[in-house]
């Protein structure tokens, strides 16, 4: 039990453990109210939990009690351990895995509550020692509860990949959580004096152009401007007024200069108030300049790793604005960045999976498949014609129909189901595949990941817009999930060969970064590609692409 839910500055207030059915037991430490008992020192509290650490540690999301103890008591993680908390995800990605939830659907038990001992305004140093050890007491005994229905309910097959993959990959995001990333602090505060006056012309050219002075982030005024004033034409009105959403400034953009002007400010003022101004906050309460991210492991259903506070796997990609800020996440001195990238690791899979004769032969041949795709649907490859085939490539793995791909691309609807219709005869075999995953999910409720992850769906009650929705689902799964197990066995076979020269930092779903001493850098670099690139053999190559910088922003 500690202070707070942040691990980097959180307290321990006590520990709590049980090893039997019958008996739990709850060790204070830090109690701090006004005729608190005297309790256990720091120092026997380090030697006691070192004992426990000497078993088999099982408990309900580890990472964090890890991380306090390290911080706290300055222990490194156990050798033997089980989380029931990747268990209860493994048996069912789609509920929620916490331990009141876990207790309710498994037994039909009312854990007690947090907030009905933690009065508001206080933490658990202010809760008293009788309700504090009945709290923590009950923790214990159902997370060991948990972890033996768990042994005798899950699939052996998933037992066993929580054993080889998912629980060595808890460390792996400790490291990394450990580790953090720095921010170059002033270059970031240049950035955000930049935009700031970038803000403020672009908000006197608003007000020129729309002839009057008003709220631009209000929704409300905005609608007002451009519908009632300005009279542009519009579509949809809400209940709260008209809709300014970034689908319908875009279709508006050739009827008056301001939506230009609008789109512009609202993607400067996004990046300057969602990253530069809350990254250099917490840049600055740390001595090395460095952010901490919490990675979680069953954040999504599909097994992709999510972060947050920060949201690191957020931060923009693509035009100069995202490169501006990315420059700003600098390799300390004497290291650079390596980052290490999975090249269309889900189409791969769509060949490996299919065992489409063109699509296996075009990536074992190494051709550029976009080309290839749109030399199959055009006739011939230029600009125009990649990117549409880029489109459905990637479109179909996530479920696109035609209407999708003709907004995303700028086309008719009609073109757009030629185009995928013409796709699908030159890759016959691939809508057979697709539509397979589909019959599978209705008939077994569910679909699998490459190493037999699952994921359950149910069709039996679900409405016809509930079906087209769990159908699009079950297909980006077998791809984005099979995807996410090859990333995350690369993660842990890498973490092997990390030392004190070479960190894993952050994983962006298909890309891994890592800071590496410079003089190790390339041959690091290769190493780890290596690595990643033969983590698993389908029916196609793997690949990756390695590059090397200062800063995350020349990292590609």
């Amino acid at each position: 039990e500690t202070t707070g839910v942040d691990s980097k500055s959180a307290k321990i207030v006590g520990f709590s453990f049980c090893f039997n059915d019958e008996d739990a037991y709850y060790v204070p430490v830090a109690h701090n109210y006004l005729g608190a008992p005297k309790q256990i020192d720091l120092k026997f509290a380090t030697w006691a939990v070192g004992q426990i650490y000497k078993g088999c540690v099982i408990g309900q999301n580890l990472k964090y009690d890890f991380e306090i103890v390290k911080n706290n008591l300055g222990l490194n993680p156990p050798a033997n351990f089980k989380d029931t908390m990747i268990l209860a995800w493994l048996s069912d990605p789609n509920s929620s895995v916490g331990m009141d939830a876990l207790a309710k659907r498994l037994y039909d038990y009312d854990t007690i509550k947090f907030e009905d001992v933690v009065k508001k305004g206080q933490t658990f140093g202010d809760v008293p020692l009788e309700n504090a050890a009945k709290y923590a007491s009950e923790d214990a005994w159902i997370t060991l509860k948990f972890y033996k229905t768990f042994l005798n309910t899950l699939d052996k097959n998933l037992l066993a990949l929580a054993d080889t993959h998912e629980f060595p990959f808890i460390l792996t995001l400790f490291d990394m959580e450990q580790n953090g990333i720095k921010i170059n602090e002033a270059k970031m505060q240049k950035l955000i004096l930049e935009n700031d006056t970038k803000l403020k012309a672009l908000t006197s050219e608003i007000y020129e152009l729309s002839g009057e002075n008003f709220n631009i982030n209000s929704v409300k005024q905005l609608g007002v401007i451009l519908f009632e004033h300005l009279k542009l034409p519009t579509k949809k009105k809400t209940k709260t007024g008209y809709s300014t959403d970034e689908s319908v400034l875009a279709e508006l953009t050739d009827a008056h200069p301001v939506i230009e002007k609008i789109l512009a400010y609202r993607e400067l003022y996004k990046l300057q108030s969602t990253y530069c101004e809350p990254l250099l906050a917490l840049a600055k309460k740390d001595e090395g300049s460095r952010i901490y991210t919490s990675f979680l492991q069953t954040g999504t259903s599909t097994g992709r790793l999510s972060s947050k506070n920060p949201n690191l796997q957020n931060i923009p990609a693509r035009g100069s604005l995202a490169k501006d800020v990315r420059e700003c996440f600098e390799a300390r001195e004497g290291y650079s960045f390596v980052g290490l990238d999975y090249s269309q690791i889900e189409l791969r899979l769509l060949a490996h999976f299919s065992r489409d004769p063109a699509l296996l032969e075009a990536f074992k041949n190494d051709e550029d498949i976009h080309a290839r795709t749109a030399i199959s649907i055009f006739g011939s490859s230029d600009g125009q014609n990649r990117a549409v085939a880029k489109s459905i490539n990637f479109g179909l793995i996530y479920g696109m129909g035609s209407s999708k791909l003709a907004n995303q691309v700028n086309i008719t609807r009609a073109e757009a189901k030629e185009y995928i219709e013409r796709y699908f005869k030159a890759f016959a075999t691939i809508k057979e595949f697709l539509e397979s995953i589909k019959i599978s999910a209705k008939n077994d409720g569910f679909v699998q990941t490459l190493l037999g992850r699952k994921r359950y769906f149910d069709f039996k009650s679900a409405t016809p817009m509930q079906i087209a929705m769990f159908e699009r689902e079950a297909v980006n799964t077998v791809f984005q999930g099979s995807a996410a197990d090859l990333v995350k066995m690369a993660m842990v076979k890498v973490r092997a060969n990390l030392d004190e020269n070479a960190k894993m930092l952050l994983q962006i779903h298909d890309e891994l970064i890592f800071e590496v001493k410079d003089e190790f850098a390339q041959e690091f670099g290769r190493a780890t590609q290596k690595t990643m690139e033969e983590i698993y053999t389908l029916n196609v190559p793997l690949k990756t692409s390695l590059n090397i910088a200062k800063n995350w922003g020349e990292l590609k």
